[in-house]
């Protein structure tokens, strides 16, 4: 004769309840944890509650039932609470260095600004149309950046939770990708130059003494002929520079660091590698003429030093553009539109996206073009164009 069938992991068997004095009842049952293991649980009446038929013993034990985790695997139950998960998560991020301490800094300001919506919710609460409804008002007070980066740790918390057996989904899983508007112009970003207006920006800088003054010419100009980010020109080094060989190479960036200020990491954004570019000529006559000419102070030794000496703030920089933007003809133009420019020219020029790719610092196109395509070579024809845009030759 077969005997009884096991019960399934997490799964409890049939409860009874004995009273064992008057209004005091035990309700018992055998369960079978996510080792395997199947052991007997018990719980008792609540303390000073009348319990006639010993319901209330059973409604306990049900709770200590939902709330059970398997021996040994950890500190995640369904009552714990999320938000401090998504504390522990920033302590995690940083411990580890996988993410920029740049990139945790701007988490832990997300997760700071979101938690109250989550401090009272407990895992086994955290369902998708509840993360969903929570998402969609951080959306709406504090725009879609600071939705994706809560969504990001909901997902790392939240399988760390499945990981525990303490839920046995993740519910961010089901949640879909908000698609953007094509009718909101805010989601088209910085616009890119045309090359008539590249050719009337650098005729701009040279004649703008606002420009001068604010140290923003140079700087300038090497965004438009490379395509850096703000962090990475302001990181630079005259050892970065090959003005002979007219090439530069990126390989660290200037960012504001919580508790340490500015600093000079050896990364990129995205922790990148270095990547050597090439240098139009009008980039290196700019720089030709800052080495020779800068007198100013230089305690921080990088090209594009602050006012007084030390690493320029990227932030304060933009700021700096924005305010004289308007008088150089480019009222919309950001750093981050020289980016699109070189991207934009190196497309019309007929050059590959791996080409693109390499001198942005981008992520790979695809994986056709890294496997057959070299990275990081030095593609000396993106200067060419650079150099054929504004109407500078070697003849």
């Amino acid at each position: 004769m077969a005997g009884r069938p096991p019960l399934r992991i997490g799964q409890h068997g049939k409860i009874t309840r004995t009273e064992i004095s008057e209004g005091v009842w035990v309700a018992r049952c055998r369960y079978r944890d996510r080792d395997g293991v199947t052991r007997r649980m018990e719980r008792m009446s609540p303390d000073g509650a009348a319990d006639e038929y010993g319901r209330g013993a059973e409604n306990v034990l049900l709770d200590a039932i939902g709330a059970r985790r398997p021996p040994g695997s950890g500190s995640i139950t369904g009552t714990t609470l999320l938000g401090d998960l998504l504390t522990g998560y920033i302590a995690r991020c940083r411990d580890d260095g996988e993410l920029a301490p740049k990139s945790v800094d701007t988490y832990e300001a997300t997760i700071s600004t979101v938690k109250p919506r989550f401090v009272g919710v407990r895992v086994s609460e955290a369902t998708p149309g509840l993360l969903d409804e929570i998402l969609r008002g951080i959306r709406r007070d504090h725009g879609a950046t600071r939705e994706r980066h809560t969504k990001v740790a909901l997902n790392a918390v939240l399988t760390d939770a499945v990981l525990a057996g303490a839920i046995g989904s993740n519910p961010v899983r089901e949640l879909g990708t908000r698609r953007k508007r094509k009718t909101d112009k805010r989601t088209k970003g910085a616009p890119a130059l045309g090359v008539d207006q590249v050719r009337a920006l650098l005729t701009a800088l040279e004649g703008s003494e606002v420009c001068k003054q604010k140290d923003l010419r140079d700087p300038v100009i090497v965004f438009a002929a490379t395509g850096l980010r703000r962090s990475e020109v302001l990181a630079l080094r005259w050892e970065d520079v090959d003005l002979d060989g007219r090439v530069l190479t990126a390989a660290f960036s200037v960012v504001r660091l919580k508790g340490k200020g500015l600093v000079r990491q050896d990364r990129t954004k995205g922790g990148g590698e270095a990547r050597t570019l090439p240098l139009p000529r009008f980039a290196v006559d700019a720089l030709r003429r800052r080495k020779d000419e800068w007198s100013g102070p230089n305690t921080a030794g990088v090209i594009f030093p602050s006012s007084t000496g030390t690493l320029r703030d990227p932030d304060n920089m933009g700021k700096q553009w924005r305010e004289v933007r308007t008088s150089l003809g480019l009222p919309d133009v950001t750093s981050h539109s020289f980016r699109k420019t070189v991207a934009t020219m190196i497309d019309d020029a007929g050059l590959s996206a791996r080409i693109g790719a390499d001198q942005l610092g981008h992520a790979r196109p695809s994986m056709t073009q890294d496997v057959y395509m070299s990275r990081g070579q030095v593609h000396t024809e993106v200067a060419d164009v650079l150099d054929k845009a504004v109407g500078i030759s070697d003849e």
